[in-house]
């Protein structure tokens, strides 16, 4: 009944609005624990991976690959099946893209990713799974921030991520407009 009655609570302030101030997530082993975590009295949120004894394994910086981050998305949260590489998109409202960080024994590292959509306005890049070796599948939305008057794009694109080497690689990316005579 107490559990039941907590499940409720919880369902009830998530549909009302209110979300937790910590965002957790497990890697597939157990091994990892994702926290986005609010930034002090700031309208950020953080990334930190944790171990199992509650060791801060990697504490995202305020900027990656010169963009902002001023938010981490964890509906997109997708760590790999073997869980040594975690996805997960980050940005702002009107941009957000995909970002990997990899364990490597010790700590995580970020892994930088191809570029993806780069000849599109504000696009939303986010995993969607992964598959065999090491293979993300993203989708690929926008634009957003107010720049879709009467057309937009979708897609999806490939990476496929090397752990020895640090390195994504893209195998394919396919971007459709619509909204236009194209």
């Amino acid at each position: 009944m107490k559990t039941t009655f907590i499940y409720f609570c919880l369902t009830v302030s998530l549909f009302a609005g209110d979300v937790p101030e910590d965002v957790r997530a497990a890697s597939p082993d157990g091994a990892f624990q994702v926290i986005v975590a609010k930034v002090g009295g700031a309208n950020t949120r953080r990334l930190e991976i944790k171990g199992k004894d509650g060791k801060i394994l990697f504490s995202s910086p305020p900027k990656i690959d010169g963009t902002d981050l001023h938010d981490y998305y964890p509906e997109h949260l997708r760590w790999s099946p073997d869980s040594r590489i975690l996805a997960i998109s980050a940005g702002s409202s009107k941009l957000f893209r995909t970002y990997l960080f990899a364990w490597d024994g010790k700590g995580f590292q970020q892994i930088p990713m191809p570029e993806i959509a780069a000849s599109e306005d504000n696009p939303w890049i986010y995993p969607i799974a992964w598959k065999a070796d090491h293979t993300l599948h993203l989708k690929i939305s926008g634009p957003h921030a107010g720049k879709a008057s009467d057309h937009g794009y979708e897609g999806t694109a490939v990476v496929q991520v090397e752990l020895a080497k640090k390195a994504a690689k893209k195998l394919s990316e396919e971007v459709k407009r619509y909204g236009t005579n194209e």
